[in-house]
């Protein structure tokens, strides 16, 4: 499997997140979800829980027919090609929302109880954008900067 090869959902992927036929194990559903064909293997690795992990989702998605690879592109999207930011589905603001809400308590425990509140109403991409500078103002002076600057990365690629 390419990485930097960008995915697409097939028929059946398209089918198992409207149905649920295939009774897709949670994360690996999620997986799907952020298939969207734009982003590239390395992205959805990103914005997975481990690339490990991640990586064993995309290959499940892969084997079993739900997802495929782009033929000949083998890069994310060109930047700047959006003039206005996309508001991701329902469910994948839903997933990148709980990611930020969970890595906040888990980076500032009790000092994350009024940004995770704001965060929680967040129903699209661009009302988390609007957090994301006080993201950083209050993760400034977290003890684990290194896990601070893997958050941030994951968070701009979900919301890119």
């Amino acid at each position: 499997m390419e990485l930097s090869s960008v995915f697409n959902k097939t028929r059946k992927g398209v089918e198992e997140i409207s149905t649920r036929a295939h009774r897709l194990p949670s994360r690996v559903r999620a997986m799907l979800i952020l298939v969207d064909g734009h982003r590239n293997g390395n992205e959805l690795l990103a914005l997975s829980h481990s690339a490990e992990e991640g990586r064993r989702q995309l290959a499940t998605l892969l084997d079993g027919g739900f997802v495929e690879i782009v033929p000949g592109h083998h890069e994310g999207p060109a930047p700047g090609l959006a003039e206005e930011p996309r508001d991701l589905p329902d469910e994948d603001i839903s997933l990148a929302r709980s990611y930020a809400v969970h890595t906040l308590w888990e980076l500032l425990g009790a000092h994350a109880g009024g940004l995770v509140a704001d965060l929680e109403k967040a129903r699209t991409s661009q009302d988390l954008r609007q957090h994301v500078g006080r993201i950083r103002a209050a993760l400034r002076h977290a003890p684990d900067q290194h896990k601070v600057r893997q958050f941030l990365e994951k968070l701009t690629l979900a919301l890119d």
